[in-house]
């Protein structure tokens, strides 16, 4: 086994180097036949070193070396001066690059084929055709032109990867763009995230602006900033603590607004959704249960247990629910249907708290809009609904409705109502008032749907 060292600015041709290889500042180095050279152990770069081929080695670290000593007179006077020359680390490859262990650059690595390392290391600028390693750490910007495959990737300034990824966790700084793939654990973008393809996720987190194809699955956004997707998303856990626009319909298990959440298509919930902001759904807002304190607009919402709401509601077709409640100060546009429905119930401070404290845990920017929004509606007073289907249904104080229709009727003091038709049992305290005189039946209308 013998080491070899390539002077700087030597152009040789290798083919195997049984030992370390160290490279001089501005060296060149040939491939034997224009395919591959194999080091056993590791290369060693005092500056820019530039390989015609493809180089296969252990590791590969950047170094900085002192030059030379002298002396300096002046007026007589001599003095003892160290110079110290420092090299940037710099390797470009026009071939393919294998280290079996560590790639470690100071300044910037080129290759114009593929990259498989162990773990990559570099303090300024990445740039190749592919890249295959468990992680890799960049200073400042990496550029991939084809496939990204890593456990974690974590870039200071911005990363585009044309390519499919396949990555573990991506922690960027600045700006990323993808073309799409999988990234199984958590994003975190500082600044704008894009993909250009279908992407599955695990944890998306968007701090400044995120840009989401059609088709794209994940597990958790959580939003401070603004995320767009241009079609369907489906997403276990939706947290909106900023903007999300979804050009589509989204299927999730879990959903809290603190912001502002708009979807042009139908929102399927499996659970709970919940929050004290502003939501508009073009299409169809189903889920098991809703609890939502801010406004909230929908097309038509169908909710399997309890619909519980504060502030402005505007449902084109209207609200289905098995329990319906009414918050005090609220207004609801559009037909109210449920087993019981209950108006003007005095706020509640858990329900206007809904979609708070994960935005105060990770955002406390966003405390402020969520005092706001609950200070909106949790004062009391009237509250102001439309026609209300139900087989118990209670008006309360100084509450507002059109037209109800239910088995059991009850109107407390001051409220009033257009209309009342009941089968079973009409009661009205001192004050309450119908416009028209109340109307038992042995059935009442069929609601809408």
């Amino acid at each position: 086994m013998s080491d070899l060292r390539i002077r700087r600015g030597q152009n040789v041709t290798l083919d195997t180097v049984d030992g370390e290889l160290k490279v001089g500042h501005n060296a060149t180095l040939q491939a034997a036949g224009g395919k591959t050279i194999n080091v056993s152990k590791g290369v060693y770069l005092e500056g820019k070193a530039y390989v015609n081929g493809s180089l296969e080695c252990d590791s590969i670290q950047s170094e900085v070396f002192m030059s030379k000593t002298g002396e300096l007179n002046a007026g007589g006077q001599s003095a003892r001066l160290e110079l110290i020359g420092r090299y940037v680390g710099k390797l470009e490859v026009s071939g393919n690059l294998t280290v079996h262990k560590q790639l470690n650059v100071s300044h910037s690595v080129e290759v114009k084929g593929a990259i498989i390392a162990g773990d990559i290391d570099v303090g300024g600028k990445i740039e190749a055709g592919a890249v295959k390693c468990g992680r890799m750490r960049v200073g400042g910007r990496a550029d991939v032109q084809n496939r990204l495959e890593a456990q974690s990737v974590d870039v200071g300034g911005k990363v585009v990867a044309s390519g499919p990824v396949k990555i573990g966790d991506l922690n960027v700084g600045g700006e990323a763009e993808v073309g799409g793939g999988s990234i199984t654990g958590s994003i975190h973008v500082g600044g704008k995230f894009i993909a250009k393809a279908p992407l599955e996720f695990g944890e998306l987190q968007v701090y400044g602006r995120g840009c989401l194809p059609a088709g794209c699955k994940g597990h958790r956004i959580s939003t401070f900033g603004k995320l767009e997707v241009g079609g369907d998303l489906t997403c276990d856990i939706i947290e909106a603590g900023g903007v999300i626009e979804i050009s589509g319909s989204c299927t999730s298990q879990k959903a809290e607004v603190g912001g502002k959440f708009e979807v042009s298509g139908s929102l399927h919930v499996s659970d709970l959704f919940k929050g004290c902001g502003n939501s508009q759904i073009s299409g169809v807002l189903e889920c098991r249960q809703l609890a939502f304190s801010g406004k909230l607009a929908a097309g038509k919402i169908v909710v399997q247990e309890e619909a519980d709401i504060s502030g402005k509601t505007e449902v084109k077709e209207g609200l289905k629910a098995r329990l319906v409640t009414v918050r005090s100060g609220s207004r609801c546009e559009g037909t109210l249907i449920g087993e019981q429905v209950i108006i003007g119930k005095s706020a509640d401070v858990s329900c206007n708290q809904v979609g708070v404290d994960w935005v105060i845990e990770h955002h406390a920017i966003l405390l402020n809009q969520a005092i706001v929004s609950r200070g909106l509606w949790a004062g009391g007073g009237m509250a102001r609904v439309d026609d209300v289907y139900g087989k118990e249904v209670v008006l309360g104080a100084m509450c507002r409705a059109g037209r109800i229709f239910a088995d059991k009727v009850k109107l407390e003091q001051g409220s009033a109502a257009e209309q009342v038709t009941y089968t079973d049992e009409f009661k009205m305290d001192f004050g309450a008032a119908v416009s028209e005189e109340p109307k038992k039946t042995d059935t009442i209308p069929k609601p809408p749907f």
